[in-house]
């Protein structure tokens, strides 16, 4: 499929009353063999060299918990016996914007026993070529790898086109990236047709820290390839849904644990919401509720003296977000 030679790329953060911020041309660090050759459109490795390594990092990191909807296309070359591949990351590695890998399968990310490759990181890879050793696909596919760890991906490895065909024809294709906080769901598109759905919280992998480093690597074996890829626009917003979810997690306090007789559930919510509180056994007998009932900050005791010690759970809810825990309960000997 034939890509269009203008491109348009586009980043908002829709925070409240967030600007919307428009480039013409994004701005995007170039590191090894990687060349800007027409408007955000990047050459990541040439057909002159062979064992290069290019990549390019979007000047701008994202937070994990935001949506994600990037739309680019991509040029695996004209040489079929050529390859590796290329692969759009997230990634913390200290190295930052330089964050360079590995010629050679790794596709410029991997971890290899002579290259470290990029750590912490999270990888969608476009591999054009099999590579034995590392647990490939016979067929062009793509996978999420976690750390570089090609060998085992998360979930299965899914055929970049349906029908198994090559890529390599010196054609662009289109690829979309869809990533949703809320739905925990990853989409990837190929040439317009899902190929890939994965419902994992990928923010896990990143830890407290949420902030990310974007953008794309390459790189090609003992024989040399071009490989390109042009941004087409890339869209970061608030994930409203998961935000809310966030803000009502955080505003419920259940303490303290273990517990001795008395619970405490502190709500300091940002506005007045319809909760219900509950607690049951380990059984998922309901032992003791409090009805819904409007309310914004307050503090609410379950006692539970007469309780045989043991495991209970609390559950605090609007209807539409829960918050669940697990709580050990020691009983007291009175006199």
């Amino acid at each position: 499929m034939l890509v269009r030679t203008a491109y348009i790329f586009t980043i908002w953060l829709s925070l409240f009353a967030a600007p919307k911020i428009s480039w013409a041309q994004p701005s995007f660090t170039q590191n090894g063999a990687s060349q800007l050759v027409s408007e955000n459109c990047y050459r990541l490795t040439s057909d002159e060299v062979n064992q290069e390594v290019g990549s390019i990092w979007c000047e701008y990191p994202i937070r994990m918990e935001n949506a994600l909807e990037l739309h680019f296309a991509v040029n695996f070359g004209c040489n079929r016996y050529a390859g590796e591949g290329l692969a759009f990351v997230f990634h913390q590695d200290k190295t930052g914007f330089d964050a360079l890998g590995c010629a050679g399968k790794s596709l410029g990310f991997g971890k290899t026993k002579d290259c470290e490759g990029l750590a912490p990181s999270l990888a969608i890879e476009l591999d054009s070529k099999y590579s034995p050793g590392i647990g490939d696909m016979y067929l062009p596919h793509m996978a999420v790898v976690q750390n570089g760890q090609q060998e085992f991906p998360i979930g299965p490895a899914k055929r970049l086109r349906s029908n198994g065909q090559s890529v390599v024809d010196c054609e662009y294709h289109d690829v979309t990236i869809r990533w949703s906080p809320s739905k925990q769901l990853l989409e990837v598109l190929f040439d317009g047709e899902i190929r890939l759905s994965l419902r994992k919280d990928l923010s896990q992998f990143f830890g407290m820290d949420q902030d990310v480093y974007f953008g794309f690597t390459a790189s090609t074996g003992k024989k040399p390839n071009m490989q390109m890829v042009c941004v087409q626009s890339v869209s970061v917003s608030v994930d409203e849904v998961f935000e809310q979810k966030r803000s009502f997690q955080e505003g419920v306090g259940i303490y303290p644990n273990p517990i001795q007789e008395k619970l405490t559930i502190d709500l300091q919510l940002p506005e007045e919401q319809y909760i219900q509180m509950q607690l049951f056994d380990a059984t998922g007998k309901l032992i003791y509720e409090i009805p819904t009932h409007s309310v914004r900050q307050n503090q609410y005791y379950f006692n539970l003296p007469g309780l045989p010690s043991g495991i209970y759970y609390i559950s605090v809810t609007n209807g539409d977000h829960r918050v669940s825990k697990k709580i050990v309960h020691i009983a007291t000997i009175r006199a």
